[in-house]
């Protein structure tokens, strides 16, 4: 279930880049966004031209091993983002973190591999509504035309200064982004003033 709140445009807030909001947005126009704390966030190296270690991580996750550049794969209870040549996420639920790990270790033993929990770093944003592509867009060169950035596209770049991750889960559209928690405050605040016009509602995740 999801808590969702509001918050009111105010003609008195701050507007970037000079712009000052004239009139209150619906929700349905609004961007909806919210933080999905707790997350399992492991960070998996090895060798993908090795049958032996995409058979592993296949058989471990239920997932076959993403090796396309900028592509992300999924499925009821766990992510695969392709971060690198020989460099993933491994993004699963709250507190799954450990048997994550042991369920890759079994079959990867004796192989040349690095499997690393990362969670305590790591924090995602859920993000969509109708004005999403255009809030993102603000703060992020990535360009998300739908052409070029659709479900199972995923990428590292920047929100404004902060470095992030961000892949797309539904045509609607919508995004989630992996950042850092060093990074969140900044994020939201970024948020916030990116949707002065538009309307932003926080969503509350279990």
């Amino acid at each position: 279930m999801l808590d969702t709140l509001q918050r009111p445009i105010s003609e008195r807030s701050f507007a970037p880049m000079g712009r000052v909001p004239t009139a209150r947005a619906s929700t349905e126009q609004s961007l909806l966004a919210g933080w999905r704390h707790g997350l399992s966030v492991l960070n998996l190296r090895g060798n993908p031209d090795d049958p032996a270690f995409r058979d592993g991580v296949s058989q471990a996750l239920g997932l076959t091993l993403p090796t396309q550049a900028c592509t992300t794969v999924t499925n009821d209870s766990l992510r695969l983002v392709w971060v690198g040549p020989d460099d993933w996420f491994v993004i699963g639920p709250k507190g799954g973190a450990a048997a994550v790990e042991a369920r890759l270790r079994q079959p990867l033993a004796g192989q040349h591999f690095a499997v690393t929990d990362v969670s305590s770093g790591y924090t995602a944003l859920h993000l969509s509504g109708q004005p999403v592509r255009e809030v993102l867009a603000q703060g992020c060169p990535l360009d998300l035309h739908p052409s070029v950035f659709r479900p199972g596209s995923a990428a590292g770049s920047v929100f404004f200064k902060a470095s992030v991750w961000l892949w797309q889960t539904d045509e609607a559209p919508v995004y989630e982004m992996l950042v850092r928690n060093s990074f969140s405050g900044y994020v939201w605040l970024m948020l916030e003033r990116c949707t002065l016009e538009c309307g932003l509602v926080t969503r509350r995740f279990p």
